[in-house]
């Protein structure tokens, strides 16, 4: 398999309590994380006392080293306190996200995890999923924590607290090494149950390490985060780097076009998370800002879904904001990436120094330069494995993954990602892949979003078909999008059918539901079908 340069020079691995005493000495009175909504900030030194004020009152709840905690419902930045606390002791961080997950998988989660306390949010209404078992306990918001909390009821933690405010906490780097499991996280499947990807400390340290080298990153960032840190990516990318860097860390709660601009000039952003999607939102109404608006802004990613040539050349046009397009996944981390002073459109950068990468085709062998096969990695930074019902371990990291993401490499070691084996179209035998199409419709004028997939065809096995989202204040003309495929596509590639929609379904993550389109297309034809049987007398 090939490999990829492993840096020699890596810092070595240190616990919470180890970085933010580090931090809390060098840097004490600069901010730390920064709640860009609600406009406060907590410096080192306030997080390092809130870190511990955390600890001592999960220690006070039975938690210590290995105990599992499931933090649910909890918003940035308090997730992040809370995290750090757990990690303080030791313990083992779930992150849940039981609205979006729906009640009765959280509950099938909570089964298999088998944690010993469930914090959630101070005003969480409904806690009865966590079960008769187990310990709950609630969370008064940081953002809140300068006020009375009476009300909250039951079990509560704060930052008020002060209670044996100077209790001994475990200390020195035994309390947690590179070996010991660090989280368990659920996967954003868009089927069935999600699966509970296993990681230790020395998967989050590695992919840290990979996401500083990707993004230049230094202790002077002031990283802009809006993703679910539920998410593995928002946790590699933007948590980690900062605890390692102790640089600065601004979170809001989720993306917001009106504020964006105003949170990247107020907190003089250098970079910034990005997916697909919010790249769609801000081309389709772009933003009405002054020029200097994204003056400190040194770059943006882009990753979780697959970003299109055409989407990264007009957001870089209309904003001048250079953007990485990174490749990972819940099982890998961080795997490729564009880095600033050696980017290549419509590719995934190269790979990350910490990951053997290849890319092989049906027989296992390494794919010549331009040759599409599919992507195998190995390494330490890999998940340990998936928690089953059993509380085994299905493993993932000792052996090759073989990932079932088509791709191909260049000459120059750029990767080229196509699609995902299980997305494409084998029409009589032609390999299709559905970027392939989707890249031709949105060089349309009148085409913002579009998906390409397969539909069953009595002849030919599958046939393509398109769902189109139009540009604003655009009338659908079908028979204009016919032809410009047709100038640039073969036959067996052009879409038998094109259907204008308002809009295409995504997961929470950016990742269009294929599922979901398949089902629409099935009640088209059925009621094409039902229209052109005559009725019965």
């Amino acid at each position: 398999m090939s490999s990829t340069h492993q840096p020699t020079n890596d810092p070595p691995f240190r616990s919470v309590a180890a970085l933010l005493d580090q931090h809390r000495r060098a840097t004490p009175d600069k901010p730390a994380i920064v709640d860009v909504e609600q406009r406060v900030s907590m410096s080192f030194e306030e997080l390092a006392h809130a870190v511990d004020a955390i600890a001592r009152q999960f220690a006070r709840r039975g938690v210590t080293r290995r105990t599992r905690v499931v933090i649910a419902d909890c918003d940035a930045p308090d997730k992040l306190l809370l995290w750090l606390g757990a990690w303080r002791l030791g313990a083992i961080v779930c992150p849940l996200d039981v609205p979006f997950v729906g009640k009765e998988i959280a509950r099938t989660l909570l089964d298999t995890i088998r944690p010993t306390l469930i914090v959630f949010s101070a005003d969480s209404a409904d806690t009865s999923v966590a079960g008769p078992n187990v310990r709950v306990v609630r969370f008064v918001s940081w953002a809140c924590a300068a006020h009375e909390h009476a009300d909250v009821g039951g079990d509560t933690i704060s930052l008020q607290d002060k209670t044996h405010d100077a209790a001994p906490l475990p200390e020195g780097e035994t309390l947690c090494t590179p070996d010991d499991v660090a989280s368990m996280c659920c996967t954003s499947g868009t089927t069935g149950i999600p699966k509970i990807v296993v990681y230790d400390h020395r998967s989050y340290w590695l992919n840290g390490l990979d996401s500083i080298h990707l993004l230049g990153s230094s202790r002077d960032d002031r990283m802009l985060e809006y993703r679910s840190f539920d998410w593995y990516s928002a946790q590699i990318l933007s948590f980690i780097p900062f605890l390692q860097l102790g640089s600065t860390l601004c979170v809001a709660r989720r993306f917001s076009r009106s504020q964006f601009g105003e949170w990247i000039r107020e907190q003089r952003i250098t970079v910034c998370a990005g997916v697909p999607t919010v790249l769609n939102m801000l081309l389709e109404a772009p933003l009405d800002v002054s020029a200097d608006t994204f003056a400190s802004l040194r770059a943006m990613t882009c990753s979780t879904a697959p970003l299109s040539p055409v989407q990264w050349m007009r957001f870089e046009k209309l904003y001048g904001i250079r953007i990485l397009n990174l490749y990972g996944s819940s099982e890998a981390g961080r795997m490729c990436g564009n880095r600033l002073q050696h980017r290549k459109l419509g590719t995934v950068g190269y790979p990350a120094p910490h990951i053997h990468f290849d890319i092989v085709d049906a027989n296992g062998m390494p794919c010549a330069a331009d040759v599409e096969g599919q992507v195998v990695v190995d390494g330490e930074k890999l998940a340990l494995g998936v928690l089953q019902r059993d509380d085994s371990l299905l493993p993932i990291r000792g052996a090759p993954l073989f990932t079932r993401d088509i791709a191909s490499r260049d000459s120059d070691g750029f990767v080229r990602m196509a699609a995902r084996m299980d997305d494409l179209i084998i029409r009589g035998g032609v390999k299709i892949v559905p970027q392939e199409i989707e890249d031709v419709m949105r060089t349309h004028e009148h085409v913002q979003d579009v998906a390409a997939l397969g539909v069953p065809d009595p002849v030919y096995g599958q046939e393509t078909v398109c769902f189109v989202v139009l540009q604003p204040g655009m009338v659908s003309n079908l028979d204009a999008l016919r032809v410009h495929c047709r100038r640039q596509l073969p036959r067996e590639k052009m879409p038998k059918d094109i259907y204008p929609v308002p809009a295409l379904p995504r997961s929470a993550r950016g990742k269009i539901l294929r599922d979901v389109l398949r089902q629409q297309w099935w009640g088209i034809v059925n009621a094409r079908r039902d229209v052109s049987e005559p009725e019965q007398e």
